[in-house]
């Protein structure tokens, strides 16, 4: 969204007191009206993670990651060159991206399992010992990244790497939200920190996509209730508050959905932090003797080809049903059809349906298909095999279509990719 200062003679003002109060700010916090369109009035509040926007800088793009997933907002802001400071927030996380003409020069995150610690250790640049001792050097007024090299546990060059894999880390750890804001400030903004890294965008959409993916394939691995997951050591004092709480709600033998229960961490966050405390050696994980060898299923390229195809096909058997029955009585008949499939066992199908216009998204059917287990082709094949068999009876005997055949014959060569 662009907000006009000469269309907004309010543009730049500040809230009052009683204004501020209504939306919920304390009232220690800073608040200013930056843009307006018909009734809808956007307020930006101070604080939290990243700088204080000039006022110069005009907030040019707010949307929710539902509708626009983050790689294709990303993808926007770098195809275009923009420069500007990238804002993302979901409940209490917030992560921020400086870009300049496009790439990616810093980020910063308000996550203790972000800072420059946690992201060496996990990189295996430190160890739990080391990152105590540097912490325990550590005050607001020094640099940690400074503290390390005096300590001689790091080079300057070490560092450098170091940083840049933390940037990078945060970046790619933003595609594994499925819900949250993403607000873009346009204009060259400096980050805090000294370093000023010049990384490849396009190299990062792709690598977080990869990291989505491969946080998903672990989720849909914890989750099998064969899986049992122990502790193997106790967590010194660096640890951050989200291992504390794993390791604290682990019993002798705990599942997955157990653990997130007790520990109060949804799945994804679980996932993330389990997946650093197996890579440090306080975690391990048990399973059922052939597991391993029935989880090794389908490459994720070929499940994504395979939900691709099978909705083609589905959005083009259900497009001339639309053109007579209109897309609420279509999606409808469908979603019987759905909640009839989940009813008998189709895993992929639980939690999805067809939207008002009878459509059905492809990366919520995608997200799924790659946290199932054991055939998941096979799984992807009958469950929305099911729903186009259905569409395919529905063209041959509908009432008002008096001859089906040349839609079917239409999609013949999508068919024809599906047979393996």
């Amino acid at each position: 969204m662009s907000a006009s200062r000469a269309a907004s003679p309010g543009f730049g003002a500040s809230l009052s007191s009683e204004a501020a109060s209504e939306l919920g700010l304390d009232e220690h916090q800073s608040a200013r009206v930056v843009g307006r369109a018909g009734r809808m009035v956007l307020v930006e509040a101070g604080g939290g993670v990243g700088p204080a926007v000039p006022w110069d800088r005009d907030l040019v793009l707010s949307s929710d990651v539902r509708a626009f997933p983050l790689a294709d907002l990303l993808q926007l802001v770098h195809a275009a060159g923009k420069s500007g400071f990238l804002l993302f927030q979901f409940g209490g996380d917030e992560k921020a991206i400086y870009l300049s003409r496009g790439e990616v020069v810093f980020a910063e995150s308000n996550l203790e399992a972000d800072r420059l610690g946690p992201c060496l250790l996990r990189a295996g640049k430190l160890d739990r010992e080391q990152l105590a001792t540097a912490e325990s050097r550590f005050h607001p007024m020094t640099r940690f990244g400074k503290i390390l090299v005096e300590l001689g546990f790091l080079t300057p060059r070490d560092l450098w790497d170091g940083v840049k894999t933390q940037v990078e880390d945060i970046v790619r750890s933003l595609f594994s939200y499925t819900a949250g804001w993403i607000h873009f400030w346009e204009g060259e903004i400096e980050p805090d920190n000294t370093v000023r890294l010049s990384l490849p965008t396009h190299r990062l959409i792709s690598e977080g996509l990869a990291h989505r993916d491969e946080l998903l394939r672990f989720i849909a691995l914890l989750e099998d209730p064969r899986v049992r997951l122990r502790a193997s050591a106790e967590l010194s004092h660096s640890g951050s508050e989200n291992e504390r709480a794993l390791l604290a709600a682990l019993g002798e033998d705990s599942t997955f959905g157990s653990l997130c229960h007790r520990s109060g961490l949804d799945p994804r966050t679980a996932a993330r932090t389990l997946k650093g405390l197996q890579q440090t050696g306080h975690v391990r994980f048990g399973h059922d003797a052939g597991f391993a060898d029935e989880y090794a299923t389908a490459d994720d390229d070929v499940v994504r080809e395979a939900v691709t195809l099978h909705c083609k096909l589905i959005f083009e058997l259900t497009a001339p049903l639309v053109a007579v029955d209109g897309p609420p009585a279509v999606a409808e008949r469908i979603n019987r059809i759905v909640a009839e499939s989940v009813a008998r066992g189709r895993k992929l199908l639980a939690g999805l349906a067809f939207d008002a216009r009878a459509g059905l998204d492809p990366s919520q059917v995608e997200h799924r298909a790659l946290r199932l287990t054991g055939d998941r082709i096979r799984e992807v094949d009958e469950a929305l095999g099911e729903i186009a068999a259905y569409l395919e009876f529905e063209l041959r005997n509908h009432p008002r279509i008096p001859d089906g055949t040349p839609f079917l014959e239409a999609v013949d060569s999508l068919r024809a990719m599906l047979i393996r």
